[in-house]
């Protein structure tokens, strides 16, 4: 027996969708079939999404319905938001920019400058590679990781989006959220659309296909598109083997059918729901191993495959194999501790990625660093990575006097004192 407790539901004399206590991908179907009873009974264009029950909620959930309510927005309804009762479910609801997204009338945009995760809307190619630059800033500062790591979250989700964009028909574009979790050395990311579903995107070059599990059992295999002028079909497949590679795991809904595949299984999971929601969510995690291998995981024939990464787009020196960071766009600034910490991880993840290059720290426009940011950045990575690696990788150029001076103090204090806050 069902506990409908666990269940969205319509109620249709209060023109509003009630939401159980958790939100995870499994809830779509039903929030679906609660959009189409309102939609079947109401003439009314508003309607009311209730949070205040929720005590849990995840982005595998959540940028379904975010989709779908800018959807139905676009459509001419009028959509408002009761947030979650609880004071910690109304809390991550707003800084996550969850409530703005679904009520952007009554919930203002919150920064995400010092947060572990990222979310941000697109529809056009355009829009991607400051999209790809946001979340990939967020995750280079907040976790160390191997460089194949690195470059296997970059380009598993901008295949993702891109298949959004490509095939979608989605009129509100897609919804991406990156969070980092540190503390368990996990990456997990979402990409949903209102759109068409990969059934009926994949049926132009398939028309055998008949359901939405077919589809997308189909559509993780190797070279699997509705058309190769839009591109090899490699977004899925690849993002399958580098989520289940790393000892992470893959989730997809789309339509009626949902396929769930993790490193410890033998074959994938396949549900079907008797409703279906109107559009597709690509959920994954990625763990961090130091044994995996982008290129092993990304050959298709048999040339190996070097993805060219966010870190050869904007770091590299054209004229040098070495890379440049620009001390003064950095956002989380340079006057405390926390943003030395996170300088100090986005500096070892630069180094992950290309072994071997110099790293130019261009200090030009900063007169002065908080003692705390040089310790926390310059300090504890001379003692991380040793002297001599340390001597042979960076490089600080446009450095004023008291930078200098502050950085030397910084070394000095570490070198003659490493086993003080020995772990980080």
């Amino acid at each position: 027996m069902i506990d409908i407790k666990h269940l969205v539901k319509y109620e249709s004399f209060k023109n509003r969708i009630v939401f159980p206590e958790r939100i995870a991908t499994g809830v779509l179907p039903q929030f679906a079939a609660a959009v189409q009873e309102w939609g079947d009974r109401e003439s009314n264009y508003r309607l009311t999404l209730d949070f205040s029950k929720v005590a849990k909620a995840f982005a595998n959930g959540m940028l379904g319905v975010i989709a779908t309510t800018a959807n139905l927005r676009l459509q001419g309804h009028e959509i408002s938001v009761i947030p979650p009762k609880l004071p910690t479910a109304r809390k991550f609801f707003t800084s996550t920019n969850w409530a703005h997204l679904l009520d952007p009338k009554n919930f203002s945009e919150r920064s995400q400058a010092r947060r572990r995760q990222f979310l941000g809307q697109f529809s056009t190619y355009e829009e991607l590679p400051a999209l790809l630059e946001g979340f990939m800033e967020i995750v280079m500062r907040h976790m160390e990781m191997p460089g194949d790591i690195l470059a296997a979250l970059e380009w598993s989700v901008n295949e993702i989006c891109d298949n959004v964009i490509n095939h979608s028909n989605s009129a509100p574009g897609g919804f991406l959220q990156v969070i980092a979790y540190p503390d368990n050395d996990i990456i997990a990311f979402s990409v949903a659309d209102a759109g068409r579903g990969i059934l009926n995107s994949l049926k132009e070059g398939f028309p055998k296909l008949e359901t939405d599990i077919e589809a997308i059992v189909e559509a993780i295999k190797t070279g699997i598109t509705r058309n190769r002028a839009h591109g090899m079909g490699n977004g899925l497949a690849g993002t399958h083997r580098i989520t289940t590679m790393t000892g992470g795991s893959l989730d997809i809904l789309s339509g009626s059918g949902r396929l769930t595949i993790a490193e410890s299984a033998t074959a994938p999971h396949l549900q079907e729901s008797t409703r279906g929601f109107k559009g597709t969510c690509v959920s994954g995690q990625i763990r961090i191993s130091h044994d995996f291998s982008v290129s092993k995981a990304l050959t298709f024939g048999t040339s190996p495959y070097v993805p060219y990464t966010i870190v050869d787009a904007k770091y590299e020196l054209p004229t040098e194999e070495a890379l440049l960071l620009k001390m003064d766009e950095q956002s989380m600034g340079t006057g405390s501790r926390s943003a030395g910490r996170e300088m100090r991880t986005k500096l070892l993840n630069l180094i992950a990625a290309k072994p071997g290059y110099p790293i130019y720290l261009d200090w030009g426009h900063i007169p002065v660093i908080a003692s705390s940011f040089a310790d926390e950045f310059i300090g504890k990575l001379y003692v991380k990575i040793g002297k001599e690696p340390f001597e042979q990788t960076i490089r600080n150029i446009e450095i004023a006097p008291l930078v200098a001076q502050l950085i030397e103090k910084a070394i000095a204090e570490r070198a003659a004192h490493p086993e003080d806050d020995a772990k980080y």
